[in-house]
């Protein structure tokens, strides 16, 4: 799985550096919270920019709040696109996007089997470009999470409704 996610991201870097389009490579920190369920994801993400367009990759460790009702912890990836409300390549925008999130999350007490999550999410925020370089990004989300795989490997709370606020920040090249 790791050799997987490497391989796409660094096909990904290259795709985009033979085209002399800016990209970003940074962290960022996302906080589901909905139905009784509060988690923390936390990753390092990739995006591209053309004019009004953006595509990122991302890949994310999930874990439970130390108040969540039962632990877990777990790895995923993402993919997502996102439309802008001004020129990518030259600035600060607002946006708008979505993005899909599959998540292998382990319940403690349970097998050692991930549970697949998936996670469509509707999301807007700005983005901050700081001097040529920096950047951050707050946005706040909507998502749906479902699970995917049969076994009971996880809480009746674990699907559904999420709000989901992030922020990412790093370097743009």
């Amino acid at each position: 799985m790791k050799n997987l996610v490497l391989s796409v991201l660094i096909s990904a870097l290259s795709l985009t550096a033979s085209a002399q389009k800016p990209w970003e490579l940074g962290g960022e920190y996302m906080r589901p919270i909905g139905k009784g369920y509060k988690s923390n994801i936390v990753g390092l993400r990739y995006e591209n920019f053309n004019d009004k367009t953006s595509f990122s990759v991302g890949i994310t460790y999930h874990f439970s709040s130390r108040d969540a009702y039962g632990g877990f912890k777990g790895y995923g990836m993402y993919a997502g696109f996102r439309n802008s409300f001004g020129n990518n390549t030259s600035g600060s925008n607002p946006f708008i996007g979505l993005r899909v999130l599959f998540a292998f999350e382990n319940f403690e007490g349970k097998t050692n089997l991930g549970s697949l999550m998936f996670t469509p999410i509707g999301e807007a925020g700005y983005h901050f470009v700081f001097g040529e370089h920096f950047f951050t990004t707050p946005s706040i989300g909507y998502g749906y999470q479902i699970k995917v795989t049969k076994e009971h490997n996880t809480r009746d709370q674990d699907e559904g409704g999420r709000i989901i606020p992030g922020l990412s920040a790093g370097y743009r090249f």
